[in-house]
């Protein structure tokens, strides 16, 4: 066995020391290997009471507050609820690298008696248990990122987030999977192994914050933190059933947390919040904000949260919508178009809907692999030299040229140029809705396929523009593929915009997606994250309403 393997097989020994037994499934309980679906297991262990129950079938993040801000419920009560529901996802779908129960537990009884003793609670997040992704560091807990060498190092400090986190009152608990240099849309690495979807186990969880998609689709989780770089809080919203927020860049603190490309800035990882409710990104944006995180990050804007402009976006009773059917060089799987379609039917008795043509998608993939690749995987290469580990297939960049100074300023312009040239584009819709003014949201496809077995070809196309343009971006699910509605199209499209548009075309076989969500994509203005949590509400309760 080499030194790295030897690395592996005593941290997951570690992690699985860490599930109490009473907490594990036992082996002739534990669903086939070949059961698709695992998402109503967890009711069905004799493992939860019916209240444990209760408690993490509660979606609404915003009901669980005030259940918890009321006394109706104790803060250690719904944690050790939600440390069950974590501790039998992890059996069967491996969405788990670092846990915290005990550091949990004790932090949430401390917030019972504060709440007993003074009547009030900690903060806008009180009790509320949060699941986050690997990146942040916890003290005493090792942030791998799934590097094996850098397994046994435990941070000195909490990250910025983490540190906010508890000073709102919430209750960090696990850290969750992500991919090998974190830049890839499925989870999967040496060190902690595959992560699955639990709508269907066959289908991979998107990526890089696979974990957190996992485990909050589960219900391990009420709400968790991913990061976003090229998509990766949206990818497995999207494919995981889940909302998600991309805000625009620094909003959120990303102090102290830890990353690939460190010192690489044009095109900025963000981090954003997953969850089965609406109110769950609310509460978390409204909530990490409230602590001024500006005062212990040096990137974040002194930017408080608006409560009026999340009103005013929530009740305006007219949107201009644009509508992106395609990104000009793949077209999307015909999930995606059904579910836009059948919104955009409800949304067009009461707003103006015009059609939005695409961006350049080719220039934009363009600047995302020149930024990600400058270094020439140097980055990358550092981080797995020390114990020789093996780096995945799916890790591109290394070996490349490094990118000259003044060839990534080039970039640099490059993006700048492009930013300026889409938001030309937005502002030009004025000319073609009914009242003269821009469209207030941009309606896309979640991305170009849905959940897909794993280790199948990915593509970040209709995510990744969003992290060139720095739009934030909330995702909606809308529906799951079906096999009658959703069949394969008889004949091709007359012209394929691309290769790539003919190979996807021909991959699409809704027969191995079976009961995979999809999600869509509502893009707002740059900055605007209260506006653009308002006007998805309107669009989730106008879908969703009978």
């Amino acid at each position: 066995m080499s030194a790295w393997q030897e690395v592996v097989e005593a941290k997951r020994a570690r992690r699985e020391a860490l599930i109490p037994a009473e907490y594990k499934v036992s082996a002739e309980h534990l669903p086939p290997v070949d059961t698709r679906s695992v998402i109503d297991f967890a009711p069905k262990t004799g493992i939860m009471s019916s209240r444990e129950v209760e408690i993490t079938d509660t979606d609404d993040v915003k009901l669980l507050l005030q259940r918890l801000a009321s006394g109706e419920y104790k803060a250690a009560e719904v944690l050790e609820a939600f440390i069950k529901r974590t501790c039998i996802a992890h059996q069967v779908v491996n969405p788990l690298t670092e846990i915290h129960f005990d550091d949990a537990r004790r932090w949430a009884a401390e917030l019972d008696k504060e709440l007993e003793t003074t009547g009030k609670p900690r903060g806008p997040l009180h009790g509320l248990p949060i699941s986050v992704k690997d990146q942040f560091k916890i003290k005493g807990s090792d942030a791998t990122i799934a590097y094996v060498s850098y397994a046994n190092k435990p941070a000195d400090t909490d990250s910025v987030l983490i540190a906010l986190l508890k000073q709102a009152g919430a209750v960090p608990f696990v850290k969750t999977n992500l991919p090998q240099t974190i830049m890839y849309a499925e989870t999967n690495n040496e060190l902690w192994g595959t992560t699955l979807n639990p709508h269907n186990r066959t289908l991979h969880a998107g990526g890089s914050s696979g974990g957190e998609g996992a485990l909050v689709a589960f219900k391990g989780s009420p709400l968790g933190v991913g990061t976003d770089i090229g998509g990766s809080v949206r990818i497995p919203a999207a494919l995981c059933g889940l909302f998600g927020l991309r805000p625009s860049n620094h909003r959120f603190p990303y102090e102290g947390a830890a990353n690939s490309l460190v010192g690489q800035i044009t095109i900025p990882s963000v981090l954003g919040p997953l969850s089965r409710s609406l109110s769950g990104l609310v509460a978390f944006s409204k909530g990490v904000l409230s602590q001024c995180p500006w005062l212990l990050d040096p990137q974040t804007p002194s930017m408080p949260w608006s409560e009026e402009r999340y009103q005013q976006a929530r009740s305006q009773k007219k949107l201009n919508i644009g509508v992106m059917w395609n990104d000009g060089m793949v077209r999307p799987f015909p999930p995606y178009t059904r579910a836009m379609k059948e919104v955009l039917a409800k949304m067009s008795a009461q707003h103006d809907i015009v059609d939005f043509e695409p961006y350049d998608t080719q220039s934009m993939l363009e600047i995302l692999g020149g930024a990600f690749a400058a270094d020439g995987g140097k980055d990358i290469e550092a981080a797995i030299a020390p114990l020789k580990e093996p780096l995945g297939p799916n890790v591109s960049g290394v070996g490349q040229a490094e990118l000259p100074g003044h060839a990534q300023w080039l970039l640099n312009k490059r993006k700048l140029d492009f930013q300026k040239t889409c938001l030309d584009h937005w502002n030009a819709t004025a000319s073609r809705t009914k009242d003269g003014r821009p469209i207030d949201i941009l309606i896309v496809p979640g991305g170009t396929y849905t959940a897909l077995p794993h280790k199948s070809d990915l593509n970040i196309n209709y995510t990744g523009i969003f992290n060139v343009t720095d739009n934030p971006v909330v995702v909606l699910p809308i529906t799951k593929v079906d096999q009658d509605k959703d069949a394969k199209p008889t004949s091709a499209p007359a012209e394929f915009f691309s290769d790539e548009d003919k190979k996807w075309f021909e991959y699409y076989d809704p027969s191995k997606l079976v009961n995979a969500p999809v999600g869509i994509q509502v893009v707002g203005r740059r900055y605007e994250e209260e506006a653009i949590l308002g006007f998805a509400e309107q669009v989730w309760n106008t879908w969703s309403a009978s």
